[in-house]
């Protein structure tokens, strides 16, 4: 499907006569905007490609309760993601510690003018990397290497604390335990929502339990991405990775980003968990899937765009599931 559509969801003549007139306000009176259009894929934010008379695009985020499919209760989902304030707060970081990352040209949170926060960033005028993977492209390996050094620059920046960078956790705060709070929840949501497969829920809560037993709290944490896959990887011409959807950037323990990577990215990151600790690669990876697989499930009855894309996700994210536990996918 193109992520490309004329498609608004939001008042359309508003957006963008509005944003027509921020637009001379940020770049000058040259840039008139003519068109924007709205490119899917995001459950949390509306992103748009804005393109002005004289030659010149970039893209404008929206954040807002009603551009999100998903709801958070910020006394228990204190590490939610759809966040302008945590896009404007990691941009920066991450252009400090030259991680390649889309420029942020304007923000503006203060619900003034309008009831939505929303920001001006650079045009990657290229493809996702889910599109260069797929395609076996020759570019692929010069498109890894730039990648993996903007990984490797993320992943120095360090902290004893765990949290976003606009709510930093306590020394007492404990990662291990918050990430079995929430995937017990996800099961819990799970066994209501999939009633035909509870079994295997049970006995993936009862793995849960095995694993955690004697995960010690860490001395330090390493800053991540949070959910980075191909479709959060921008290409440009020169074949250089930016990472994009940044909101979701924390101090946490790596091996939560490292079996993320591993999942999205396969036999690309073969040598990623070499000196991580494997009891936590593993429990990162169930709480992962459930994670993704409660998403999936919500997406599905919310309506979401793309159902072929939703189901794609419940089905690996089961069969991933099933083994963990020794099981075939199909069981």
């Amino acid at each position: 499907m193109n992520k490309y559509r004329k498609e608004f969801y939001m008042d359309t003549h508003k957006v963008q006569n509005y944003m027509g007139i921020k637009s001379k306000e940020i770049f000058g009176n040259s840039f008139v905007l003519n068109r924007m259009t709205r490119i899917l894929g995001g459950a949390q934010k509306h992103t748009y490609l804005a393109e002005t008379d004289n030659g010149f695009c970039f893209i404008i985020y929206i954040w807002d309760k009603s551009t999100s499919y998903f709801t958070y209760n910020e006394n228990e989902d204190i590490f939610s993601c759809s966040s302008a304030e945590l896009f404007e707060l990691n941009n920066k970081l991450m252009i400090q510690h030259n991680v390649l990352t889309p420029k942020l040209y304007f923000m503006d949170r203060s619900k003034g003018d309008q009831k939505y926060e929303y920001a001006f960033a650079e045009y990657i005028n290229g493809t996702d990397m889910d599109e260069i993977i797929s395609l076996k492209s020759e570019c692929l390996p010069k498109v890894l290497d730039s990648l993996k050094a903007s990984i490797t620059n993320l992943h120095k920046e360090k902290s004893e604390f765990a949290g976003q960078l606009n709510r930093m956790q306590s020394e007492e705060f404990d990662i291990i335990g918050y990430s079995l709070k929430l995937a017990l929840k996800n099961i819990i949501y799970l066994k209501e929502a999939d009633v035909s497969n509870s079994k295997l829920y049970v006995k993936i809560s009862e793995k849960l339990g095995e694993l955690t037993q004697g995960l010690q709290k860490r001395q330090e944490y390493t800053f991540i991405h949070g959910e980075l896959g191909p479709n959060h990887v921008m290409v440009d011409k020169y074949d250089n990775a930016y990472l994009i959807d940044i909101e979701g950037g924390k101090y946490c323990d790596l091996e939560e980003e490292a079996s993320f990577l591993k999942i999205r990215f396969s036999k690309f990151f073969d040598n990623l968990d070499n000196g991580l600790d494997p009891k936590r690669m593993e429990f990162y990876h169930i709480g992962h899937c459930l994670n993704n697989l409660s998403g999936a499930i919500q997406l599905k009855q919310k309506g979401y765009y793309d159902l072929d894309d939703v189901n794609g996700m419940i089905g690996y994210f089961k069969g991933l599931l099933r083994t963990v536990l020794g099981q075939q996918a199909g069981d």
